[in-house]
């Protein structure tokens, strides 16, 4: 293990996001159980308020841990904290730290990308957890506890593999025979000849129109959602959401990266983060809006009609325009000033 501030900060908050997420699973899972035995089902969430309270502890240490990940990373970047890798230059590169190693190196690559996953996905059912938390509260008769208990676990379960898989990655030695080649990683034996990167699988033009053409659609949808709240419209944005996701990604590697950076073989999205903070925000605009559809869209499909169905949605809706729209005019403003 690299012992750093940030390191050390990072294994503590997962071995407690594990040991709330057993707590909460265990606990989630009685509550389940009793609550099917109880007289009165739609008695609602008082029954269990440390459980809840113990869950939005957990919502809320996952939701930090994402970020916090992503400097651990960073503090093993040479000139960070990081000399061991002196051909890393960047996030990217540190990613890459095991590819092709023997022994428990090799995991590395494979755990830090699982973690790319999970953290996101942890984030999306504790907030759907919280988003149909409230909407029980709404509804005086609690009829939605069950299924907010069976996400809580769902989210448990979740905590769980991710802080497991965290504390392996932060625990496990970064030693390794040498570093794979690519994009912010030098390999010694080919930093002489290096080979030209490939073009994009999609012309920088076309993704441009896409990515703004989708994200346009996705506010219009949602713009009709919040006003007429019957039609496909959630469905419709639900899926633009689905689309965009790969498209956004696509964009700011073949796109932002190097035109904002003024390298035309540059795709590096990290670099780009680094040395140009505030597409962070324009990212998590675009994180908010994507989130705030598949919140609104839980929360109207397990939670009903009246005021489960429609109060939490409509102001999920405004927030995830909100998202969508900030992060389009960003990206536009910068690039045209690019």
């Amino acid at each position: 293990m690299i012992v750093n501030g940030f390191s050390v900060v990072a294994a503590f908050a997962a071995v407690l996001r594990m040991a709330l997420g057993v707590a909460v699973l265990v606990a989630g899972a009685r509550a389940i159980r009793s609550s099917r035995h109880a007289r009165d089902p739609g008695a609602g969430e008082e029954r269990f308020y440390l459980l809840v309270t113990l869950c939005a502890t957990l919502a809320g240490l996952s939701l930090v841990s994402w970020p916090l990940l992503y400097l651990v990373l960073q503090s093993y970047v040479p000139g960070s904290g990081g000399p061991q890798w002196p051909g890393v230059m960047c996030i990217q590169g540190v990613t890459r730290i095991g590819t092709g190693s023997e022994g428990a190196a090799a995991l590395l690559p494979r755990l830090i990308g699982t973690l790319a996953v999970t953290k996101p996905l942890l984030v999306l059912v504790s907030g759907a957890w919280l988003v149909l938390h409230l909407a029980n509260r709404l509804d005086p008769t609690g009829a939605l506890t069950g299924r907010v208990l069976a996400t809580l676990v769902l989210a448990a379960t979740l905590a769980v593999a991710d802080g497991a898989m965290e504390t392996a990655y932060l625990l496990i030695p970064k030693q390794e025979k040498f570093l794979a080649s690519g994009c912010c990683a030098v390999h010694p034996a080919e930093a002489a000849q290096p080979s030209p990167p490939a073009p994009p699988p999609i012309a920088p033009r076309t993704l441009t129109i896409a990515f703004l053409g989708v994200g346009s659609g996705i506010v219009l949808a949602l713009s009709a959602a919040i006003r007429h709240r019957k039609g496909p419209w959630l469905w419709i944005s639900l899926l633009g959401a689905i689309v965009s996701l790969p498209l956004g990604l696509a964009f700011l590697g073949d796109v932002a990266a190097p035109a904002f950076l003024h390298l035309p073989y540059h795709h590096c999205v990290y670099c780009l983060m680094r040395r140009m903070p505030e597409t962070i925000v324009g990212i998590a605009l675009y994180v908010v809006g994507a989130f705030g559809v598949v919140w609104a869209f839980a929360a109207r499909a397990l939670g009903g009609r009246g005021g489960t169905g429609e109060r939490v949605p409509l102001a999920l809706l405004r927030m995830a325009r909100f998202g969508y729209l900030g992060s389009l005019l960003m990206a536009g403003v910068m690039l045209v000033s690019a």
